[in-house]
């Protein structure tokens, strides 16, 4: 039997506690969703490190497009230039590796990336190809210590610590029992099994429409059961969304100059545009945009709306922006 016949067979348990009335991850209850048309997307095991840890989304309502986890793509807009938009036929999860060196060790980010076809406009957050990042944070023995999710217009902040951190690493105030975040409710811990169970998967469930994280939990696949719909998604270098194919050339998600450097394309956000940016003092507020060292991608990833702490809280600077949320790097001992 294949792998993916087994865990056909392994993934309505995982579907029923992320769906039940009450879960122990901190997940909201079932008359808070709406129709459970689901697909469950993940990355078939290979053996690296980047699909051991690579997370699984169940997607509410995914009969709606716009609520699956496409590939970017590029089509001919008519006039023989290039048109940048999300297939959402087929889903791709995006991977890199960051080096983090802090005081008293060295760590690694798993860095994984996702995009929807949009938002509908009955959204503040309405607009075109948003994304989705996830972060694992690994000590040196490999371990997850922090689970790190942002929308990749750097709102909608979320850090999770794992039992795998210690204690002196929250913030001030710090409630275990869980964490609202703009309305959703998440854990205010994951607790990874001792010894660490290999067949475990970070399981993220996704609201329609709007995308928010609201329920990530730690299943194994001893616990799955098949949902209505299971969908493997490649897995693929983040270096890939700077080089799509378009004939016989490449473009890049990214626009690659002017004032819109760095930011995904098509990617406006019209209302929060007219709402947000004359308070928050940026134009491009809620656009979706590159990570990455902004001296390269032209923008800086601020997760803080406040305009004097855009450095601080940038997220490819881990370092301070862990910092300046009030987080260290402290693993058990």
């Amino acid at each position: 039997m294949s792998n993916l016949i087994i865990l056909k067979l392994r993934v309505a348990v995982v579907f029923f506690i992320l769906f039940s009335s009450v879960s122990c991850g901190g997940l909201r209850q079932v008359d808070q969703t709406k129709d459970p048309v689901s697909q469950f997307v993940f990355v078939e095991q290979d053996g690296s490190l980047f699909a051991r840890y690579a997370p699984a989304f169940i997607l509410e309502e995914s009969d709606k497009s716009f609520n699956r986890i496409g590939t970017p793509t590029v089509r001919d807009d008519g006039n023989g230039k290039p048109e940048i938009y999300v297939d959402p036929i087929r889903p791709t999860i995006y991977s890199m590796e960051q080096k983090i060196k802090v005081k008293g060790g060295d760590y690694t980010n798993l860095i994984y990336r996702v995009h929807f076809e949009g938002t509908p406009f009955t959204h503040l957050t309405g607009g075109k190809n948003l994304g989705l990042l996830i972060i694992v944070t690994l000590g040196k023995d490999e371990k997850p210590l922090l689970i790190t999710t942002v929308h990749t217009c750097g709102c909608f902040l979320a850090i999770i610590p794992t039992s795998n951190l210690s204690a002196k690493s929250y913030p001030e105030g710090w409630d275990l029992g869980g964490h609202d975040v703009f309305g959703e409710r998440l854990p205010g811990l994951l607790e990874f099994r001792q010894p660490e169970n290999d067949q475990d998967r970070l399981v993220f469930r996704i609201r329609s429409e709007t995308h928010r994280i609201m329920g990530l939990d730690l299943i194994s696949e001893e616990d799955f059961v098949s949902p209505p719909e299971l969908v493997p998604a490649s897995l693929r270098p983040m270096a890939d969304l700077h080089k799509l194919p378009f004939g016989d050339s490449q473009v890049s998600f990214f626009e690659v100059e002017g004032c819109r450097k760095g930011y995904v394309r098509n990617s406006h956000k019209p209302f929060e545009r007219m709402l947000m940016s004359w308070w928050a003092m940026d134009w491009r507020i809620g656009e979706d945009k590159d990570l990455g060292p902004s001296a390269e991608t032209g923008t800086i990833f601020y997760t803080s709306l406040k305009f004097w702490a855009r450095k601080k809280s940038d997220l490819w600077n881990f370092k301070d922006f862990l910092k300046y949320w009030g987080w260290k790097l402290v693993p058990l001992e």
